[in-house]
């Protein structure tokens, strides 16, 4: 079939992507925004550009921390002609999965003839197997790097071409909030981590607030504080998650019932984190 495939290793994206926009390693994935909505057709325009093919679709890998899906992971899946393939991280805060996922695909959608070119977004050296795998079948296979980024010699040389994607390019779809400094985060990554969301009977004041009224009201701050603290940005592609009727993404989610244990002493029960997930959803109009 005459059509192209885009493959995109979203951990290559986010870290790459963000060192040719900062300069340097070391950015969060939870300190970068990503604009999906100028990114897809970004891909398209640039796979189409290259293998001079229509559309067949965007394959997106990423690593899911639990069960939850992100605000990205959000927003994709509900995309047009975007399949979210999810691999997972363990605990050690590892990808797993991921790359075996995109081997796997491109050898076996190029040995069903799915696509006749392949435009792989990655650097890996892992993913030499898949593109050697894709051009037994006659695909031919496209990569994109990111300009600055590491991507092994061995995955460029066995592409049948490879185009470089510019800082000035990335710097329209992908941004890091300006109060990230990766050389501060170095220094200070000795600070513990912040504690559990669980809380024992012990950590509860006796003083909590309890009631119906006092928990709305509660609830009511902290969400209007923690929308504020967002920049326009997040505040969109939340909106956009919520409204794909998925649940509350799993980074808002976590932080929120974070602020209310500090706020109330105390962890919510499960009908609480339903009425505060619904709250949230009020808040944004959704």
């Amino acid at each position: 079939m005459e059509r192209v495939a885009v493959f995109v290793d979203a951990g290559y994206l986010y870290a790459g992507g963000a060192k040719a926009v900062t300069g340097v390693d070391g950015a969060k994935r939870s300190d970068i925004n990503l604009n999906i909505p100028v990114i897809l057709p970004y891909l398209i325009a640039k796979a189409q550009s290259i293998s001079q093919q229509k559309l067949l679709r965007i394959y997106w890998y990423d690593a899911a921390p639990s069960s939850r899906l992100t605000t990205d992971h959000q927003i994709l899946a509900s995309s047009d002609n975007v399949k979210l393939r999810l691999g997972v991280i363990n605990g050690f805060g590892q990808q797993k999965g991921v790359d075996g996922k995109i081997i796997t695909d491109l050898a076996e959608l190029s040995r069903n003839r799915a696509f006749s070119d392949a435009v792989l977004l990655g650097g890996d050296e892992d993913l030499r197997i898949g593109v050697e795998l894709s051009q037994e079948y006659g695909t031919r296979v496209h990569l994109l790097v990111i300009e600055g980024s590491s991507s092994s010699p061995t995955l460029r040389q066995e592409s049948d071409t490879v185009t470089t994607i510019s800082r000035e390019e990335i710097e329209t779809f992908l941004t890091v909030k300006s109060n990230t400094n990766p050389a501060v985060r170095a220094a200070n990554s000795s600070v513990p981590p912040p504690t559990s969301y669980a809380a024992s009977a012990a950590d509860i004041p006796a003083s909590a607030p309890s009631s119906t009224a006092a928990l709305a009201a509660t609830a009511e701050t902290e969400i209007k504080e923690y929308l504020a603290s967002l920049s326009a940005t997040e505040k969109v592609s939340l909106t956009t998650a919520l409204k794909t009727g998925a649940g509350v993404p799993a980074e808002h989610d976590g932080r929120l019932l974070a602020r209310m244990r500090t706020a109330l002493g105390r962890p919510l029960d499960q009908p609480e984190k339903a009425k505060l997930r619904r709250a949230l959803k009020k808040e944004l109009g959704v």
